[in-house]
């Protein structure tokens, strides 16, 4: 049966323009906190584990508890604090004219900075999460002056910008509104230059006046 919750509306944002915003699909954003949540104590636990090889002489493998241990802790902790802010903002991501944002703790992101919008690793047609592609990456992360974290994840994801699931709009029709928008961005930014090409340019300095008869 079609739920009767909100799943878009329309909206003026103050950098992007005139946008549509794409709602967060609230039950899955609990069921993932508290995954999130339970990856904290276990994280947690895996360091004392490891500290007991290390006191067992197994040191190469109580180093390698303790590390995998503080990534999945750090990892469990980052993505629930996103996750708790996120439960407060009923918006997940905003779709506008000149380009987009992640809500929240993202920033506006131009469509001149992206070259495509799609999930290459799965098949058309069936995304399994949002995905646009830097035109350019490594330029990018200098511009928005990127932490290291999100820096590593776009080289990990190989210059893609990993949006993530968890919307209340099914996926591939998030790509195709996010698809129109930059077919329309980029029809814009390039017809002041076809009808510039159309009209002749006007001669240069002043116009000879003919010779006077004597």
């Amino acid at each position: 049966m079609p739920s009767d919750k909100p799943i878009e509306a329309k909206m003026s944002h103050p950098v992007l323009g005139p946008a549509v915003a794409i709602y967060d699909d609230r039950s899955r954003t609990r069921l993932r906190l508290v995954f999130e949540i339970a990856m904290v104590p276990l994280g947690i636990f895996g360091i004392f584990l490891g500290m007991g090889d290390l006191a067992a002489g197994n040191t190469l493998l109580g180093v390698g508890q303790i590390a995998g241990a503080i990534i999945v802790a750090l990892y469990g902790t980052r993505s629930a604090l996103i996750d708790v802010r996120r439960m407060r903002n009923p918006i997940r991501l905003v779709i506008a004219r000149d380009g987009f944002e992640l809500v929240p703790g993202g920033s506006p992101i131009s469509w001149a900075e992206i070259a495509s919008v799609g999930d290459p690793r799965n098949p058309a047609g069936d995304p399994r999460t949002l995905r646009a592609q830097l035109d350019d990456p490594s330029g990018f992360a200098g511009r928005k002056a990127l932490s290291p974290y999100d820096r590593i994840m776009i080289r990990i994801n190989r210059g893609d910008l990993n949006l993530g699931s968890g919307l209340a709009m099914p996926i591939v029709n998030v790509e195709d509104l996010m698809r129109k928008q930059l077919a329309e961005f980029r029809r814009l930014e390039s017809s002041p230059a076809s009808e510039h090409a159309h009209i002749p340019a006007r001669p240069r300095g002043r116009r000879a006046r003919p010779a006077r008869r004597r």
